[in-house]
């Protein structure tokens, strides 16, 4: 299907050649057709798959410009992702003969001029945060939502914490009854259950997250690590091809920085996205990523969640995520549209059940080896020699007694296999040391 087949406003038509959009993408083909219609829906989508462009089309498409009063709310869980769909937005619109009145509201920005503005017209489309949004509807009272006929939840999963409920339900008591509810994320929260339970009753799911779990383009290469230093692997790595952008990520905040330091010490010049920088640098550093002042960006999935870094050609993961679906999330960013990317991992023989229900999922997984500093394939044989690694008895039965916990929290599997080391060492130390007894008895 073709952006062409929808008779959309000649200033969108424009904006769209502009931008190079020629065919749908999945959520797109769902997601356009039941918007136009001014049909409520919940989209689940990963980052990459057009999404954005998936509601605010229709969204331009039905706004009437001769009207100045708000139409359109766009509800962003962060600063960055506000602001980026501030620009997207600007991107269509600046092509219209009307001025269509877009403002951006975050914290950080001036809130007395913004009440000050608002006291005097009132914007068509609303772009910002909830915590800011909240603050100019409910407390002052100056930003009028009552018109608005949609309402966008944009990366959905990251806002539900339990004061973002009451917070929500704030907004929503000064909305319409009849207001069009769209809502996004990457995966579905019981918080964002209960949201969906009490506002979207008998509103299906379009989860497109498993049609397509990669794109074709996305070359997966797998690395072992054997126990090597990690961050020296990594720097090898680098050395082995000259990537336009490569975006490394790793599990938490703490990893981030020490790979970050690391490869500052080895000579690359990296950027750095984590939680704890304060949002004027964050912004800086994304405008510095999006001019490609920087080849290497080392980051944290809430840090890059929804941010469009245009350009990369590598993902890295220095380590993998707990979870499968961020996995496609990560490495979707390595070929957005028709882009060729390559993900590359490292992994573990611990990792081996994760490497399977990748493959299980259709991920054609190449491995390789690093061998003096160049990417060889490995064949099929010694491949299932690593993954397949003989297992003693001994360590057979300590995976038996420590099993998985119940309630999986963060990092359980780098815990469960220190512990089982640990126990194994014990046992093998108790070995020597009986062996060496048994040789000293028969001197």
């Amino acid at each position: 299907m073709y952006f062409k087949d929808f008779a959309f406003k000649p200033y969108i038509q424009k904006a769209l050649q502009e931008i190079g959009f020629i065919k749908l993408t999945e959520i797109q083909k769902e997601i356009i057709p039941q918007a136009l219609e001014g049909k409520s829906v919940i989209g689940k989508s990963l980052t990459g798959t057009g999404k954005t462009h998936a509601f605010l089309l229709p969204i331009l498409q039905n706004l009437e410009e001769d009207k100045r009063f708000c139409q359109s709310i766009f509800l962003s869980p962060t600063r960055e992702l506000a602001f980026q769909l501030y620009e997207e937005t600007l991107k269509i619109t600046k092509h219209s003969d009307i001025h269509i009145d877009v403002r951006l509201y975050t914290g950080g920005t001036d809130r007395e001029d913004d009440i000050k503005r608002l006291l005097s017209s009132q914007p068509q489309i609303v772009i910002g945060t909830l915590g800011r949004i909240k603050d100019l509807c409910v407390d002052e009272n100056v930003l009028k939502l009552h018109t608005a006929k949609t309402i966008v939840i944009d990366e959905a999963d990251m806002f539900f914490a339990e004061s973002e409920l009451i917070e929500i339900d704030q907004v929503f008591s000064v909305l319409s009854n009849e207001i069009q509810i769209m809502v996004f994320s990457a995966t579905i929260s019981q918080n964002l259950i209960v949201f969906l339970n009490k506002y979207l009753q008998k509103i299906d799911v379009i989860d497109v997250t498993n049609r397509k779990l990669t794109k074709d383009t996305i070359t997966h290469i797998f690395i072992p690590t054997k126990n090597k230093d990690k961050n020296e692997l990594l720097n090898r790595l680098l050395k082995s091809f000259n990537p336009f952008l490569a975006l490394i990520f790793a599990n938490t905040k703490a990893k981030v920085d020490e790979i970050s330091l690391y490869l500052a010490s080895q000579g690359y010049e990296v950027a750095k996205l984590s939680g704890d920088l304060p949002p004027r640098q964050r912004k800086q550093i994304l405008k510095r990523i999006k001019n490609f002042q920087y080849q290497y960006v080392v980051a944290t999935d809430l840090a890059a969640r929804g941010i469009d870094i245009p350009g990369t050609s590598h993902v890295i993961n220095y380590e993998l995520p707990e979870d499968i679906e961020f996995y496609i999330h990560r490495t979707g960013r390595a070929a957005r549209f028709e882009d060729i990317g390559h993900a590359i991992s490292f992994y573990d023989y611990e990792d081996d059940h994760y490497l399977e229900k990748l493959e299980s999922k259709g991920i054609n997984s190449i491995y390789m080896n690093l061998v003096d500093n160049q990417l060889v394939p490995t064949t099929e044989r010694n491949l299932q020699a690593q993954r397949k690694r003989p297992t003693s008895t001994v360590e057979e039965e300590l995976h038996r007694k420590i099993p998985l916990p119940k309630k999986v929290k963060p990092g359980y599997r780098k815990k469960r296999k220190e512990l089982i080391e640990k126990q194994l060492r014990k046992f093998k130390r108790a070995r020597i040391e009986e062996i060496y007894r048994r040789k000293g008895r028969n001197k």
